[in-house]
Protein backbone atom coordinates (compact mmCIF):
# COMPACT_ATOMS: atom_id res chain seq x y z
CA UNK A 1 0.00 0.00 0.00
CA UNK A 2 1.62 3.02 -1.05
CA UNK A 3 0.74 6.11 0.45
CA UNK A 4 1.77 10.09 0.03
CA UNK A 5 1.49 10.74 3.08
CA UNK A 6 0.09 9.55 6.62
CA UNK A 7 0.78 10.14 10.16
CA UNK A 8 2.44 6.93 10.57
CA UNK A 9 2.66 3.98 8.63
CA UNK A 10 2.16 2.05 11.65
CA UNK A 11 -0.90 3.73 12.87
CA UNK A 12 -2.10 2.75 9.31
CA UNK A 13 -2.02 -0.60 10.42
CA UNK A 14 -3.47 -0.35 13.62
CA UNK A 15 -6.83 2.24 12.17
CA UNK A 16 -7.02 -0.18 9.43
CA UNK A 17 -6.38 -3.37 11.12
CA UNK A 18 -10.10 -4.94 11.05
CA UNK A 19 -10.11 -4.43 6.95
CA UNK A 20 -6.16 -5.27 6.37
CA UNK A 21 -6.24 -8.77 8.58
CA UNK A 22 -7.40 -10.87 6.18
CA UNK A 23 -4.75 -9.67 3.65
CA UNK A 24 -1.49 -10.40 5.93
CA UNK A 25 1.16 -9.76 5.65
CA UNK A 26 1.25 -6.32 4.11
CA UNK A 27 3.73 -3.58 3.71
CA UNK A 28 2.50 0.08 4.13
CA UNK A 29 5.07 3.29 2.87
CA UNK A 30 4.57 6.46 2.94
CA UNK A 31 6.52 9.13 1.29
CA UNK A 32 5.63 11.75 4.12
CA UNK A 33 4.77 10.92 7.75
CA UNK A 34 3.09 13.66 9.79
CA UNK A 35 3.04 12.41 13.00
CA UNK A 36 6.31 9.21 12.78
CA UNK A 37 6.77 7.38 16.08
CA UNK A 38 9.55 5.89 17.53
CA UNK A 39 10.30 3.98 20.58
CA UNK A 40 9.72 5.12 23.77
CA UNK A 41 7.09 7.52 22.16
CA UNK A 42 9.46 9.71 20.98
CA UNK A 43 9.36 11.11 17.21
CA UNK A 44 10.45 10.02 14.33
CA UNK A 45 11.41 12.97 12.11
CA UNK A 46 10.09 12.24 8.74
CA UNK A 47 10.42 14.78 5.58
CA UNK A 48 9.68 14.14 2.36
CA UNK A 49 11.01 12.07 0.23
CA UNK A 50 14.40 11.62 2.11
CA UNK A 51 14.05 8.22 3.98
CA UNK A 52 12.03 5.12 4.19
CA UNK A 53 8.98 4.97 6.15
CA UNK A 54 7.91 1.38 6.08
CA UNK A 55 5.08 -0.99 7.98
CA UNK A 56 5.05 -4.59 7.54
CA UNK A 57 2.11 -6.26 8.90
CA UNK A 58 2.34 -10.09 9.45
CA UNK A 59 1.24 -13.08 11.31
CA UNK A 60 3.50 -15.40 13.53
CA UNK A 61 2.80 -18.97 13.88
CA UNK A 62 5.35 -19.32 16.75
CA UNK A 63 4.84 -16.38 18.76
CA UNK A 64 6.80 -17.96 21.68
CA UNK A 65 9.75 -16.45 19.89
CA UNK A 66 8.37 -12.86 19.58
CA UNK A 67 11.52 -11.17 21.79
CA UNK A 68 13.56 -12.19 18.84
CA UNK A 69 11.67 -9.88 16.67
CA UNK A 70 13.19 -7.25 17.38
CA UNK A 71 16.86 -8.51 16.45
CA UNK A 72 15.47 -9.79 13.40
CA UNK A 73 14.19 -6.34 12.09
CA UNK A 74 17.84 -4.78 13.13
CA UNK A 75 19.09 -7.64 11.28
CA UNK A 76 17.55 -7.18 8.06
CA UNK A 77 17.64 -3.48 8.15
CA UNK A 78 21.44 -4.11 8.33
CA UNK A 79 21.52 -6.53 5.57
CA UNK A 80 19.47 -4.73 3.49
CA UNK A 81 22.05 -1.62 3.43
CA UNK A 82 25.40 -3.82 3.01
CA UNK A 83 23.62 -4.62 -0.49
CA UNK A 84 24.26 -1.10 -0.94
CA UNK A 85 27.14 0.11 0.32
CA UNK A 86 30.61 -1.06 1.83
CA UNK A 87 30.31 0.82 4.80
CA UNK A 88 30.13 -0.85 8.22
CA UNK A 89 26.70 -1.17 10.62
CA UNK A 90 25.86 -2.13 14.02
CA UNK A 91 23.06 -3.23 16.07
CA UNK A 92 22.62 -1.46 19.13
CA UNK A 93 20.43 -3.36 21.21
CA UNK A 94 17.55 -4.54 20.72
CA UNK A 95 16.96 -2.93 17.14
CA UNK A 96 18.97 0.59 16.35
CA UNK A 97 20.89 0.42 13.43
CA UNK A 98 23.83 2.36 13.91
CA UNK A 99 26.94 4.16 11.25
CA UNK A 100 29.54 5.35 12.66
CA UNK A 101 28.54 5.68 16.15
CA UNK A 102 25.30 7.60 14.81
CA UNK A 103 21.67 6.10 14.18
CA UNK A 104 20.62 5.23 10.55
CA UNK A 105 17.43 3.48 11.40
CA UNK A 106 14.92 3.12 14.06
CA UNK A 107 12.42 0.69 14.62
CA UNK A 108 8.93 0.17 16.22
CA UNK A 109 7.43 -3.12 16.83
CA UNK A 110 3.68 -3.26 18.08
CA UNK A 111 1.86 -6.09 18.55
CA UNK A 112 -1.96 -7.44 18.13
CA UNK A 113 -2.15 -10.01 20.14
CA UNK A 114 -5.61 -12.66 19.50
CA UNK A 115 -6.56 -15.30 21.09
CA UNK A 116 -4.72 -17.74 18.97
CA UNK A 117 -2.55 -15.76 17.16
CA UNK A 118 -0.24 -12.79 17.31
CA UNK A 119 -0.17 -9.86 14.27
CA UNK A 120 3.15 -8.12 14.36
CA UNK A 121 3.31 -4.17 13.29
CA UNK A 122 7.01 -3.86 12.41
CA UNK A 123 7.71 0.14 11.76
CA UNK A 124 11.02 0.92 9.80
CA UNK A 125 12.72 4.14 9.39
CA UNK A 126 15.64 4.50 7.52
CA UNK A 127 17.41 8.27 6.61
CA UNK A 128 18.59 7.66 3.47
CA UNK A 129 19.21 11.15 1.47
CA UNK A 130 19.07 13.28 4.32
CA UNK A 131 21.46 15.76 4.59
CA UNK A 132 22.85 17.24 8.25
CA UNK A 133 20.58 20.04 7.78
CA UNK A 134 17.54 18.00 7.07
CA UNK A 135 18.06 16.71 10.75
CA UNK A 136 17.01 19.23 13.98
CA UNK A 137 19.88 20.45 15.94
CA UNK A 138 19.57 17.95 18.75
CA UNK A 139 19.81 15.75 16.52
CA UNK A 140 22.81 16.04 14.47
CA UNK A 141 25.50 15.01 16.43
CA UNK A 142 23.58 11.75 17.07
CA UNK A 143 21.88 10.60 13.86
CA UNK A 144 23.21 10.08 9.87
CA UNK A 145 22.09 8.77 6.71
CA UNK A 146 23.48 7.03 4.13
CA UNK A 147 24.17 9.76 2.18
CA UNK A 148 26.12 11.27 4.76
CA UNK A 149 27.98 8.24 4.95
CA UNK A 150 28.47 6.53 1.60
CA UNK A 151 28.67 9.58 -0.43
CA UNK A 152 25.20 9.08 -2.78
CA UNK A 153 21.32 9.76 -3.14
CA UNK A 154 19.43 6.28 -3.07
CA UNK A 155 16.38 5.95 -4.71
CA UNK A 156 13.76 5.19 -1.69
CA UNK A 157 11.85 3.06 -3.74
CA UNK A 158 14.15 0.54 -4.61
CA UNK A 159 14.94 -0.08 -0.99
CA UNK A 160 11.61 -1.49 0.01
CA UNK A 161 11.45 -4.64 -2.12
CA UNK A 162 14.75 -5.85 -0.64
CA UNK A 163 14.15 -5.07 2.40
CA UNK A 164 11.12 -7.04 2.23
CA UNK A 165 12.49 -10.02 0.65
CA UNK A 166 15.49 -10.08 3.70
CA UNK A 167 12.93 -9.22 6.37
CA UNK A 168 10.63 -12.85 5.32
CA UNK A 169 13.93 -14.81 4.96
CA UNK A 170 14.70 -13.93 8.80
CA UNK A 171 10.72 -14.72 9.30
CA UNK A 172 11.37 -17.80 7.87
CA UNK A 173 14.54 -18.50 9.76
CA UNK A 174 12.42 -18.06 13.42
CA UNK A 175 9.02 -19.69 12.58
CA UNK A 176 11.33 -22.88 11.58
CA UNK A 177 13.70 -22.85 14.78
CA UNK A 178 16.69 -21.07 13.68
CA UNK A 179 17.29 -19.53 16.39
CA UNK A 180 21.01 -19.88 16.82
CA UNK A 181 21.65 -18.31 13.72
CA UNK A 182 19.60 -15.61 14.63
CA UNK A 183 21.11 -14.71 17.85
CA UNK A 184 24.87 -15.19 16.85
CA UNK A 185 24.00 -12.58 13.31
CA UNK A 186 23.22 -10.52 16.43
CA UNK A 187 25.87 -10.98 18.80
CA UNK A 188 28.20 -10.37 15.52
CA UNK A 189 26.97 -6.86 14.67
CA UNK A 190 26.68 -5.95 18.56
CA UNK A 191 30.04 -6.85 19.18
CA UNK A 192 31.09 -3.23 19.12
CA UNK A 193 29.91 -2.57 22.41
CA UNK A 194 30.79 -5.85 24.18
CA UNK A 195 32.81 -5.04 27.93
CA UNK A 196 32.05 -1.65 27.44
CA UNK A 197 30.23 0.73 29.89
CA UNK A 198 26.91 1.67 29.02
CA UNK A 199 23.85 3.53 30.50
CA UNK A 200 20.29 1.05 30.26
CA UNK A 201 17.05 2.96 30.55
CA UNK A 202 14.76 0.30 32.00
CA UNK A 203 10.97 0.92 32.06
CA UNK A 204 7.95 0.75 33.28
CA UNK A 205 10.24 1.73 36.69
CA UNK A 206 11.77 4.61 34.28
CA UNK A 207 15.22 3.47 35.79
CA UNK A 208 18.25 4.39 34.34
CA UNK A 209 21.19 1.71 34.89
CA UNK A 210 25.00 1.85 34.26
CA UNK A 211 26.81 -1.34 34.03
CA UNK A 212 29.04 -3.30 31.50
CA UNK A 213 27.41 -4.52 27.89
CA UNK A 214 28.59 -8.60 28.32
CA UNK A 215 26.45 -9.22 24.98
CA UNK A 216 23.17 -11.27 24.14
CA UNK A 217 22.37 -14.18 25.80
CA UNK A 218 20.42 -17.10 24.10
CA UNK A 219 16.56 -16.06 24.54
CA UNK A 220 17.89 -12.47 23.12
CA UNK A 221 18.02 -10.75 26.26
CA UNK A 222 20.88 -8.17 27.28
CA UNK A 223 23.55 -9.25 29.42
CA UNK A 224 24.19 -6.01 31.76
CA UNK A 225 26.94 -6.23 34.60
CA UNK A 226 27.12 -4.34 37.78
CA UNK A 227 29.60 -3.11 39.19
CA UNK A 228 29.76 -6.14 41.65
CA UNK A 229 30.20 -8.06 38.86
CA UNK A 230 26.69 -9.58 39.08
CA UNK A 231 24.79 -9.99 35.60
CA UNK A 232 21.35 -9.25 35.25
CA UNK A 233 19.36 -10.48 31.68
CA UNK A 234 16.57 -7.58 30.62
CA UNK A 235 14.10 -8.42 27.83
CA UNK A 236 12.67 -5.14 28.01
CA UNK A 237 14.41 -1.51 27.79
CA UNK A 238 17.01 0.14 25.45
CA UNK A 239 20.92 1.42 25.49
CA UNK A 240 21.10 5.32 25.91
Amino acid sequence: INLEECDSTNNYIKTNYQKLKDRLPVLVTSALQTAGRGREKRTWVSPPGLGLYSSFGFNLENPHRLNLLPLIAGLSVIRTLETMTAVEFGLKWPNDVLCQNKKIAGILIENVIMEKTVSCITGIGINLNHTLNDFPGELQEKATSLKLAAGFTTPVREVNPVLAAVLFQWLEKLERGAHDEIIQTARQYSNFLKNKRISFHQPPHNKILSGIFKGINSDGGLILENDEGNSTIYYTGEII
